[in-house]
């Protein structure tokens, strides 16, 4: 294009006294760029301009010279700011600027940005640039719609299960009220009295369904909100106890024993969470083990207390879960079927919703099983951030020696277990190393002489942990290893010595008992 000849354009011949070959920027590049550029003169007179800047203003017809306001706005711009202006404080202030402008023509819209560089050239000259930015346009109007009908959805959606759990909710009352009423009556006869224990059940199973659905779709909707307030975990611990005993007697299940352990030099106990989610995912798990025992025990509670978070745990002497099924636990509408039918009732959506409410927390949860021994659930959560409101004696760090130069093994198939190991260790100054399996163990054994000591879970699947301390030992001989496991037995500690561990320890496990085991396992 010759920059002299504007007869496509609306501008006047320009009488130009400098060389356009003295502006660094007129270059070949910049005049075949897509980009479209004009060129200013000190006195704001147009000096050049290229290709894309031609097509960009086409359709722009004057005989006099407008204001670039006029010109733009001819080429069908709609400016977000006054471009003459703009243009004359950059030659004046030597600056940059920018804004977008939208540009209608032919029924087509488009949006470009506008850059004036006014401290890019000598001589006070400036550039300006149109960059298109139509597609990047297009899609983020797309992604805003999008994201507009999901939220719409969301809405919609949120507010039919509303107005169904209301409408259920209203004829549920009446169902599961006039029922109590009937079993409050001495004189029903005993056939009618267990017809209204069993339409009472049904209630109380869809009541859960219900309150369930609505939970997962709030969480679905990012609609969850965790309202963090100073909770005592001793006292709602307590008042969980008298709820699962409650519950048990409504089963029928007064027989089972049910537990709070908590570390004794800890009280009260105080963390920041929120107490109804907390309350939930307790009640959610203690539901879920009265549900797979007949008989034995229930115990839950907290260990002891160091650094950032605290670890809670729920752990039954019920069926336990088979091994190739515990990698469903967590999925929606998970649900088990045993020999004795124990999975019937139930939504299987509470442990789903649980770990999602842990995990909305801070939190993560786990958990250990051995079937027809039991489950034990564990899940963390953070600590209050200020501490000072309620010191809390370090008893584990402070019985720990240092273990400098210390490497430990951890052999677990669950991860979180590891992490747990390797968060309880971090101030002791032990290198942690965790192998998944057996075999994993063996191999790092074999090439790492530097591990001075090896915490080995019993339930692994391959290669139990039996199995595993057996070659650790053979290869080993002295090596100190610890069994642990979720169910202590006696003969589950005389196969575990016979294997060739020094020692045996259960989980959940309180840490200052396995720091005395530790120290006294490698002096």
């Amino acid at each position: 294009m010759d920059m002299n000849d504007h007869s496509h354009f609306w501008f006047p011949a320009l009488h130009v006294s400098d060389d356009p070959d003295s502006i660094p920027l007129l270059s070949t590049a910049l005049t075949r760029s897509s980009i479209a550029c004009f060129l200013f003169q000190p006195d704001q007179k147009l000096f050049w301009y290229n290709e894309s800047a031609a097509s960009i203003l086409q359709g722009a017809q004057n005989n006099s010279y407008p204001s670039l306001n006029g010109l733009f706005t001819q080429a069908g711009f709609h400016l977000s700011a006054n471009l003459d202006e703009a243009v004359n404080e950059a030659i004046l202030n030597q600056t940059n600027q920018s804004f977008f402008a939208e540009q209608d023509r032919l029924s087509e819209t488009r949006f470009f940005l506008i850059e004036i560089l006014g401290g890019a050239l000598p001589s006070n000259w400036v550039l300006v640039q149109l960059i298109d930015r139509s597609d990047d346009a297009v899609k983020l109007h797309d992604e805003l719609l999008k994201r507009t009908k999901a939220e719409e959805n969301d809405r919609l959606k949120t507010l039919f299960l509303a107005n169904i759990s209301h409408e259920i909710r209203t004829p549920l009352n009446s169902i599961i009220g006039f029922s109590e009423l009937i079993l409050d009556q001495d004189d029903v006869a005993e056939e009618h009295q267990e017809y209204a224990r069993m339409i009472q059940a049904a209630g109380d199973t869809l009541l859960q369904l219900i309150n369930d659905i609505i939970d997962i779709s709030k969480i679905e909707a990012g609609q969850i909100k965790i309202t963090k307030l100073v909770v005592d975990v001793d006292q709602a611990l307590d008042e969980i106890l008298l709820m699962v005993q409650n519950q048990l007697r409504s089963k029928g299940k007064e027989h089972i024993r049910v537990y709070i352990e908590k570390p004794v030099y800890v009280s009260p106990f105080r963390i920041e969470t929120d107490p109804n989610r907390f309350r939930q995912i307790f009640i959610n798990l203690l539901t879920n083990a009265i549900k797979f025992i007949e008989n034995g025990s229930i115990r839950f509670g907290y260990t002891e207390v160091d650094g950032d978070f605290v670890q809670f745990y729920v752990k039954d002497t019920g069926l336990g879960i088979e091994r190739d099924k515990a990698p469903q636990i967590f999925q929606r509408f998970a649900k088990f079927d045993s020999p004795y039918g124990h999975n019937r009732e139930g939504t299987g959506l509470g442990l789903s919703i649980t770990q999602q409410l842990v995990e909305l927390m801070g939190g993560k949860i786990w958990f250990d099983t051995e079937y027809q021994k039991g489950s034990t659930f564990y899940f963390t959560l953070p600590t209050m951030p200020d501490q000072q409101k309620k010191p809390l004696p370090k008893t584990f760090l402070s019985s720990a020696k240092s273990w400098e130069g210390h490497v430990f093994l951890v052999v677990d198939d669950v991860e979180a277990n590891y992490i747990f190991f390797k968060s309880a260790f971090k101030l002791t100054g032990a290198e942690i190393l965790w192998a998944s399996n057996g075999d994993e163990a063996l191999r790092l054994c074999r090439e790492n002489p530097s591990i001075s000591l090896v915490l080995v879970d019993i339930m692994m699947p391959l290669m139990d942990g039996f199995t595993t301390a057996k070659h650790i030992r053979e290869l080993r001989p002295s090596l100190p290893i610890i069994a642990q496991t979720a169910f202590a037995d006696p003969d589950g500690e005389r196969k575990a010595k016979a294997a060739g561990c020094n020692d045996y320890v259960t989980k959940p496990i309180q840490k200052s008992e396995l720091v005395s085991l530790i120290n006294k396992l490698i002096q």
